[in-house]
């Protein structure tokens, strides 16, 4: 079984029922610019590289992995993600990085819900920007909270 595990991760977040921790779910800055990853948060930790520390991060767990969001003044979008597919059966699993896999569309945002349409249709989510970061947090029936944390290139 060999699943792009980062793409079904981040469709599940986006499509999922995001909310904000900043109180008052206001957007202080311009979303427009490019974004990278930073940090890929989960509830619980995972020792996906095997060294014996498990991380809620899973960028610490997987070194090949980089994700960039492209937002234009325009109301355009783009992205470029490493893929990640994992294959497990009765005795093990693996993960391997391959590759870049590209999206774009078109992207509006009202207030802190940021509506994104692509060739898969329409996602919306809540966010939180600042000058340096943007925050997309989220609660995967799969994977219990996840939070994705982007900072402005």
């Amino acid at each position: 079984m060999k699943k792009n595990f980062f793409t079904l991760l981040l469709a599940a977040i986006l499509i999922s029922s995001c909310s904000s921790d900043d109180g008052d779910g206001s957007v202080s800055a311009s979303i427009v610019g490019t974004w990278d990853a930073v940090e890929f948060n989960m509830a619980a930790g995972v020792d996906l590289n095997e060294d014996g520390t498990a991380s809620e991060n899973l960028l610490d767990e997987l070194d090949c992995f980089a994700s960039t969001v492209t937002f234009t003044a325009d109301g355009g979008y783009s992205t470029a993600t490493t893929g990640i597919y994992f294959e497990a059966n009765e005795d093990s699993f693996s993960i391997t990085c391959d590759g870049v896999e590209t999206t774009s569309g078109t992207y509006a945002l009202n207030g802190n819900t940021l509506t994104t349409n692509d060739e898969d249709g329409e996602v919306e989510a809540t966010v939180t920007v600042t000058q340096d970061r943007l925050i997309v947090e989220g609660d995967d029936e799969d994977f219990g909270e996840v939070t994705l944390i982007f900072e402005r290139r």
